[in-house]
């Protein structure tokens, strides 16, 4: 079989568009840890829209964030959802109405989940290349946007993650969640402060 020119130079394009969308990534990486140094902390709202196929409605639900960098993140649901979640170096750990519970090594499930996202609102992003492949979506004056697909092999609960960045490369705008065809999470996020003062004992578990 021989190749002609013109699928050469597509095939060609590709892979240099494949290389230069790495290229980008890293780059783009750089710029997002150089945003992140002077990052200490970031509070604020979100809209979380939880769609499942299975029903007939989306499950919309309201909270807030706080995030102590490096390794702290404390995730509240407001009402009738009333639950907090913490990650950090201990595990994962969780308060509803209807009780508490810790885990202290959380490698899997909602555990690694709420793990990933801590990375995403404030981390390494270089630390998800252990198991995601990830490709840049845009990157302009507006901000930046970029994909996480599970790596050949990679057991994840999640099939894809998109996540968008303001200008400022610090504070995210929103995050998708794509768990099937059919089910998937958006969480869009409000004014985030940067660098505001946090109470360390709500970035805590209550003992």
């Amino acid at each position: 079989m021989t190749i002609g020119r013109r699928q050469f130079a597509v095939g060609a394009g590709m892979l240099l568009g494949t290389r230069r969308a790495r290229a980008d990534a890293g780059d783009l990486f750089a710029r997002i840890a150089r945003a992140r140094e002077h990052m200490r902390t970031l509070e604020g709202p979100f809209e979380q829209v939880r769609t499942i196929g299975l029903l007939a409605t989306d499950v919309r639900s309201r909270g807030r964030l706080a995030l102590v960098r490096p390794d702290r993140l404390r995730w509240e649901l407001d009402p009738p959802d009333d639950v907090t979640f913490w990650v950090g170096p201990e595990g994962l750990a969780f308060k509803s109405a209807h009780g508490r519970g810790a885990v202290r090594n959380a490698g899997a499930g909602i555990g690694v989940a709420l793990a990933d996202l801590r990375t995403l609102l404030g981390g390494d992003l270089t630390g998800l290349r252990a198991r995601w492949e990830l490709q840049v979506t845009r990157d302009d004056a507006a901000g930046a946007e970029f994909e996480a697909t599970p790596r050949p092999g990679a057991i994840e609960h999640l099939q894809r993650i998109r996540f968008s960045l303001d200008p400022d490369l610090a504070r995210p705008t929103h995050v998708l969640l794509v768990e099937g065809p059919r089910d998937r999470t958006r969480i869009d996020f409000g004014t985030l402060a940067v660098n505001g003062i946090v109470d360390d004992a709500r970035m805590r578990p209550p003992t």
